[in-house]
């Protein structure tokens, strides 16, 4: 009897014990809280259609178990390294979310353990993201630029000079810029470098570019995407168009654009931060990915005001209507 009393009591213990752990271990599951800090360069269309939907696709899975920590460096590098440092010094953030160069930048500098997604940048490799043991991961948004610069001279066949508008200070504006030249020259364009380093500085280099120019032609430039509103209005004045390299300057004004969808990048970014942060891959075991930019967005209402037809061309075209 006293055996089969201490088996008893022995299999309660074990019981009571089995089930501590399992109840700890669901309250884990059921209740762990990851929480991602969000680093955007600043405020325009492109980059808060990429901040919502990289938080749309991480929301979809993840519910309410998951936080974000959002920042904006509103255009200021000085910002962004501050940014950079609270994340980096925040135990319980998992996670960063660097929209744009300067924040992939800034963040890079500090932090080498935390998973960082990125989103918005143009040349991961030239800013040393691609490593064999990396911790960034993400998507670029490297534009096709032989298929922009071969949609503008179908479009507008009979321009004969651009003016690259960009900001000096930022590296993929610059490579942009750079391969930019080479194609416009390939189509027996000139090209006029237009440096723009501050907002103070838009309206006089763009009255002056006008005047060179035949067109206005912008890379993927936060500065320059931040004015699109100012700048368009100033080419609509002198009745030349304006071609982007974002989608949602379209909206604001500018006559076309043959660039990237941001909020598909942006959830593109999220699915593969949920690989990391939910399913446990390293990011070094990711490539980061390219987004497709071969659709061409046009600005119906600027398209009339030119008396532009446009010819059967191999991209897809979607042709929006704004109020210019």
């Amino acid at each position: 009897m006293h055996y089969k009393n201490s088996l008893l009591s022995l299999l309660i213990v074990l019981l009571v014990i089995t089930g501590i752990i399992i109840n700890k271990t669901t309250k884990k599951t059921t209740h762990s809280l990851i929480k991602i800090g969000i680093l955007q360069t600043a405020s325009h269309p492109a980059l808060d259609a990429a901040q919502q939907g990289f938080i749309d696709a991480v929301k979809a899975t993840l519910g309410n178990n998951v936080e974000f920590v959002i920042n904006n460096a509103q255009g200021s590098i000085i910002n962004a390294h501050a940014i950079a440092e609270r994340f980096h010094a925040d135990t319980s953030i998992n996670g960063i979310y660097a929209i744009a160069t300067p924040a992939l930048q800034a963040i890079m500098a500090i932090e080498k353990e935390k998973p960082i997604f990125i989103a918005a940048v143009s040349n991961p490799a030239q800013l040393g993201a691609i490593t064999e043991k990396t911790n960034v991961c993400g998507t670029t948004d490297m534009i096709d630029i032989p298929g922009t610069i071969a949609a503008i001279k179908q479009i507008l066949p009979d321009i004969t000079s651009v003016a690259l508008i960009y900001n000096p200070s930022e590296s993929n504006s610059v490579a942009q810029v750079t391969l930019m030249e080479k194609e416009l020259l390939h189509h027996s364009i000139k090209s006029i470098r237009v440096g723009i380093a501050t907002e103070t500085e838009i309206p006089q280099a763009i009255i002056s570019a006008l005047s060179k120019a035949d067109a206005l032609l912008a890379p993927t430039d936060n500065l320059i995407a931040s004015a699109m509103p100012i700048i368009s209005r100033l080419a609509y004045a002198a009745h030349k168009p304006l071609i982007a390299s974002h989608n949602e300057a379209v909206a604001q004004g500018a006559l076309m654009a043959r660039g990237v969808d941001y909020y598909m990048s942006g959830k593109e970014t999220g699915a593969i931060a949920l690989s990391v942060l939910h399913d446990g891959k390293k990011p070094y075991t990711i490539p980061i990915a390219p987004t497709r930019s071969d659709t061409i967005v046009i600005n119906k209402p600027l398209l009339n005001k030119f008396g532009i037809t446009i010819a059967q061309i191999s991209d897809t075209i979607i042709f929006i209507d704004t109020n210019n």
